[in-house]
């Protein structure tokens, strides 16, 4: 028995088939003609300066068109226009996008920037604000007081240079306001590892790391507790007066603090012991 023919292809069939051919020869033989190759990338910023460039860009920053202001930027480098001023300022108002941006990345970035701003321009006009804006970089990396303050300090020191370095800058009352601040994790970073080992009856650590921070941080917002617990650590170890006096101190000095109040408690109580009381 014969089996049934293959039908023909239809003649529709047949000239498409024919048409793909074509253009694959085609585009086999005359690769300059444009099959399969890409346009290079229309230039946005033709006729513009890169002044004006530099302009649009910042305008983005402002409107928090954070990643468009970069290429922007980017744009405004390599053109016959642009001046070693518009450098500057485009490796500046890149530094400030990828800032303000946030995230981890972005802030490593930008203190990338921000550091080699200030390795190029030292005495650009607004070396200053690189200075208060890398020392941010640092501070807003830093960790929670329980963990590693090493970013923290950084931040410090490099909020310091602002007044070092600038000291008629107009960012020095800031970076003074954020040097108070990253003293303020520091010394909450000391405290608890004192209160960590005055928990674990470790008494000589715990009074030498609230000597400490009475000694590195005087305006610790948390002194009435440093005052309390390094009393009643120096009374764990028999230096009662010593002990005594620091709780006199936190009565005195905070007199309306849970810490006060508890000091209080504490003196009643050796007082009355003292006069042979229950």
């Amino acid at each position: 028995m014969n089996s049934p023919a293959t039908p023909a292809p239809r003649p529709a069939a047949r000239a498409r088939r024919g048409t793909a051919w074509v253009i694959l020869i085609a585009c086999l033989m005359w690769p300059m003609a444009g099959c399969g190759e890409k346009k290079p990338p229309k230039d946005r910023f033709a006729g513009q300066t890169a002044d004006e460039i530099y302009a649009i860009g910042a305008r983005q920053i402002e409107r928090g068109k954070y990643g468009k202001a970069r290429r922007t930027l980017e744009s405004a480098l390599g053109r016959a226009t642009t001046t070693p001023e518009i450098i500057a300022n485009v490796h500046l108002g890149l530094a400030d996008a990828y800032f303000l941006d946030g995230g981890l990345l972005n802030l490593a970035e930008a203190l990338s920037r921000y550091t080699n701003f200030l390795t190029f321009y030292p005495n650009h006009e607004r070396a200053d604000y690189a200075q208060y804006r890398l020392a941010l970089c640092y501070l807003k990396q830093a960790l929670s007081p329980d963990r590693d303050q090493s970013q923290t300090r950084k931040a410090l020191a490099e909020f310091m240079k602002v007044s070092t370095l600038y000291p008629n800058s107009s960012y020095v009352g800031p970076a003074m306001q954020k040097a108070a601040e990253a003293r303020q994790r520091l010394a909450e970073s000391e405290f608890r590892i004192g209160r960590f080992y005055f928990r674990s009856r470790a008494w000589e650590g715990a009074v030498d790391r609230f000597r400490a921070i009475l000694d590195d941080y005087p305006l610790y917002s948390g002194k009435p507790r440093v005052y309390l617990l390094l009393g009643r650590s120096l009374l764990a170890l028999d230096r009662e007066d010593e002990g005594n006096l620091y709780l006199e101190k936190v009565i005195a000095e905070y007199p309306q603090t849970t810490s006060a109040y508890e000091a209080e408690i504490i003196l009643q109580e050796s007082s009355g012991v003292a006069e042979g009381g229950p």
